[in-house]
């Protein structure tokens, strides 16, 4: 039987939770204890489900709901957001700038593949939900983390990153001064 390597694209790429905190998980496990895998997204498992008047809207629109809608999504969704972020005061936002996938998963990995070429560097708020970093990577990105730093204002402080960064964040803040 012929084989397909894996292409080299998937090298840095992992996705899944590891360390002390996972083999901590599996050792309660195996002592009976019950633990809930909370990194996986899917809340079903842990008993939200949808509330009725959802079930009765996806029922009643089932038979024009066939076939590929806008690849923006839905317009009656996209609508609904743009009016819901509307009352929260964003005014300029219009239905044609909202895009709706299927979960965060298609939509950071659509934005990276979107956004960064291969080589480009990327700031990455550490610890992360993985997915950023892997789907960063798969889209030729370079991972920088930055450590979330509550006494600094959450701001992610560039001359951490690299010297050609520290010399840039170095000359803007003596013009900042001057």
């Amino acid at each position: 039987m012929d084989k397909f390597p894996k292409s080299a694209k998937l090298d840095h790429v992992c996705y899944d939770i590891r360390g002390p905190v996972h083999k901590k998980a599996l050792q309660l496990e195996e002592e009976g204890n019950k633990i809930l895998k909370l990194n996986i997204g899917n809340p079903a498992p842990f008993g939200f489900e949808a509330p009725d008047e959802i079930l009765v809207d996806v029922i009643r629109n089932l038979p024009t709901s066939q076939g590929y809608c806008d690849s923006k999504g839905l317009y009656s969704a996209r609508k609904a957001i743009v009016h819901y972020y509307q009352t929260k005061g964003l005014r300029d936002i219009t239905v044609d700038d909202v895009y709706i996938g299927n979960g965060v998963s298609e939509l950071i990995t659509m934005s990276m593949q979107a956004l960064l070429n291969d080589g480009d560097e990327i700031l990455i708020p550490a610890p992360d939900y993985p997915l950023w970093t892997a789907a960063a990577t798969l889209a030729g990105g370079t991972v920088r983390h930055y450590l979330c730093d509550e006494e600094n204002g959450w701001v992610p402080q560039p001359c951490r990153y690299g010297s050609q960064n520290h010399a840039q964040n170095q000359s803007h803040r003596r013009h900042q001064s001057q």
